[in-house]
């Protein structure tokens, strides 16, 4: 069997969002690994809070290779999203007579499922472009989405 580690990075939301989209998974048997996907907010937003900037959402998964072997080719995952988001939420102050806007921090826990495709470039480059959609079960809040993805178009290291 080949290299059994892959690590992958996702230059275009690093330029685009910014932020740190990476994985890591574990080629486990040619066929099935098991890795983690990150997706973390880096810099300033806007004043009025980006959203990309207040997510941080670590996603466990397990993929299954379909097609082709060494842990590359087409695959089906499972993962479970674990995401905290920090919400804007607004009273009214009756004594000040003002509006006043706090921030509060969410973690939530789903479930999700995706497609993609990993190739070997190139002795030890790889690319992968996958994404899938998970559902927020536990911790869900009022008022925010409770739908959740991830996504990879990353380029990447096998060893």
């Amino acid at each position: 069997m080949g290299k059994k580690n892959h690590i992958m990075i996702d230059p275009l939301t690093l330029i685009a969002a910014p932020a740190i989209n990476m994985s890591y998974e574990r080629v486990i048997t040619e066929e099935f690994g098991l890795g983690v996907h990150g997706l973390f907010g880096v810099g300033d937003t806007d004043d009025y809070g980006d959203w990309i900037d207040h997510v941080v959402q670590v996603s466990p998964f397990a993929k299954v290779f379909l097609a082709g072997s060494h842990g590359a080719g087409f695959f089906m995952e499972a993962f479970v999203p674990i995401t905290s988001e920090k919400g804007y939420f607004g009273t009214y102050d009756t004594e000040s007579g003002n509006y006043v806007e706090t921030a509060r921090r969410n973690t939530s826990v789903g479930l999700g499922v995706g497609l993609g495709g990993k190739w070997l470039l190139k002795r030890s480059l790889m690319l992968e472009v996958g994404g899938g959609l998970g559902r927020k079960l536990i911790n869900k809040d009022q008022g925010q989405e409770s739908l959740t993805g991830k996504w990879m178009i990353g380029l990447g290291y096998a060893f």
